[in-house]
């Protein structure tokens, strides 16, 4: 058996994670990061590839929730999380959404200009920034559509860094995800970080957690003592690992997401260049509810988002430059649970889009269709299994009457399984992030977020925790020395 200790142990390194680790490294904190997945750099496999599934992604990108309409969804394993495999698409929250959050859930010291001083402090270091690369044919084809319509549209920043080009060569700029930034200032400082070990449960003293067990390589048994406590593991496997270890009190009873739909639009004229990778467009007009954008489309993620009954299929591939993906997503208002199953080291999701989440599924698709063909769309592939591809707009208004199966849902963000606020009758963690009844344990990650934001949820989950981080430092939750 390995035996660790330190100050703060913090389980899971992606953006959370990392900032928590960050900050109090940085504070001359004994910090020691544990990540169940592999560490790997930005670039050990190209964007989006199987190479990349394989590494960086749970069961390979392969996870599904229970429920009338099952749901697809993604989780990052690997130093950096989900920062390693997503867009980095990078919005600051609606004011709205914030002060509903404060007002319903009684979140302490809350809302937009609290957390303003800490947006500009992750715009400064994330390198936040719009394309300096012009954007994609298949953004064009967005903007080209919306405007026709009247619609408003916006290009989204990035967590993304320009430093330039030799003559005559674009500059494409790099990623900034946590292995590029947070994760290295962490261990600059000090932090250590132990890599492909799984936390499998917690030791608890009265209100108090001492011990963490852990699986590392070669199924080696890991014990780690420490004095304070921060579960950064995600919206899924944070919870699996408090009900695991006993701690069950509105623990993974509130799982939100956001619910996703995609097309595949086929054009007479080139509206798909991979090398600009996941196109950076929103449609802004049915935001906070419904938002319209370009997906990535690589030849394999068209030939996925084709569907089984598109005639020609070949001749459609032959051609894929001219053929982009598309997406809607819902905030999604639908609740869900998580649960660890004994014996069984995947935890079992449930969760139920609510009529009016499937509703605005069809209504978005709809408004998609119609964009698409004042874009000049051939042909709009059906989302639903078994259906024919749609040739004219006079074949939209079936997208409203969406069916509860054969449809593929997914999501890539996931939030609220353990709301944060001072309501004890639904939330699991305080206003800061600290567990209710435990003196020393801390839940800093999308996990928190009290309902759907509506936007990507990167920027609100890194601006928060370095809130609850600073508070933390500052002496509420007090660190020993």
């Amino acid at each position: 058996m390995t035996e660790l200790s330190c100050e703060v142990l913090i389980i899971g390194s992606g953006p959370g994670g990392a900032t928590t680790a960050a900050l109090l490294a940085e504070a001359g904190r004994d910090v020691l990061i544990v990540e169940e997945g592999p560490d790997l750099t930005i670039d050990s496999a190209p964007s989006y590839s199987m190479a990349e599934l394989d590494q960086k992604y749970r069961n390979g990108g392969l996870n599904t929730s229970f429920g009338r309409t099952p749901v697809t969804y993604i989780e990052g394993r690997c130093v950096g999380g989900a920062s390693e495999i997503n867009a980095a698409l990078y919005h600051r929250p609606h004011e709205g959404t914030l002060e509903d959050w404060r007002r319903e859930y009684q979140i302490a010291d809350f809302g937009l200009q609290a957390l303003i001083p800490e947006f500009q402090q992750i715009e400064r270091e994330m390198s936040v920034s719009r394309r300096a690369d012009g954007l994609s044919p298949s953004s064009q084809t967005l903007i080209q559509g919306a405007d026709k319509l009247g619609w408003k549209h916006a290009e989204i920043e990035r967590f993304w860094k320009y430093e330039g080009a030799p003559a005559g060569q674009i500059d494409r700029g790099r990623r900034q995800s946590m292995t590029e930034t947070l994760i290295p200032r962490a261990r600059a400082a000090g932090a250590r970080l132990v890599p492909d070990t799984r936390v499998l449960r917690l030791v608890m003293n009265g209100p108090r957690a001492v011990e963490a067990h852990a699986q590392g390589p070669d199924r080696k048994r890991v014990r780690i003592r420490f004095e304070q406590l921060v579960l950064a593991a995600g919206a899924v496997q944070t919870p699996v690992l408090l009900r695991r270890s006993g701690i069950r009190r509105n623990i993974g009873d509130a799982l939100r997401l956001h619910p996703m739909m995609r097309v595949a639009a086929r054009f007479d004229h080139r509206v798909n260049d991979p090398a600009f990778g996941v196109p950076v467009q929103q449609v802004e007009q049915f935001k906070p509810a419904l938002t319209l954008g370009c997906s990535h489309s690589s030849p394999p993620h068209i030939a996925l988002w084709l569907g089984r009954q598109v005639p020609e299929r070949q001749r459609i591939m032959a051609e894929w430059q001219n053929v982009a993906v598309f997406y809607v997503a819902v905030q999604g208002e639908g609740r869900g649970t998580v649960r660890a199953l004994p014996g069984l080291g995947e935890p079992l999701v449930r969760y139920e889009n609510t009529d009016r989440d499937h509703r605005l599924l069809g209504e978005g698709l709809h408004h998609l269709g119609r964009l698409l063909f004042e874009a000049g769309a051939l042909q709009i592939m059906s989302p639903v299994d078994g259906e024919a591809p749609i040739n004219t707009p006079t074949g939209l208004p079936r997208l409203l009457d969406l069916p509860h199966k054969g449809i593929a849902v997914s999501t890539i963000h996931l939030f609220s399984s353990l709301p944060m606020g001072e309501d004890r009758e639904r939330c699991a963690v305080d206003s800061y992030g600290r567990l209710h009844s435990y003196e020393n344990v801390r839940v800093h990650d999308a996990s928190i977020l009290p309902t759907s934001p509506g936007v990507n949820p990167q920027g609100t989950i890194m601006a928060i925790v370095r809130r609850n981080t600073r508070q933390m430092l500052a002496g509420g939750g007090r660190l020993r020395s």
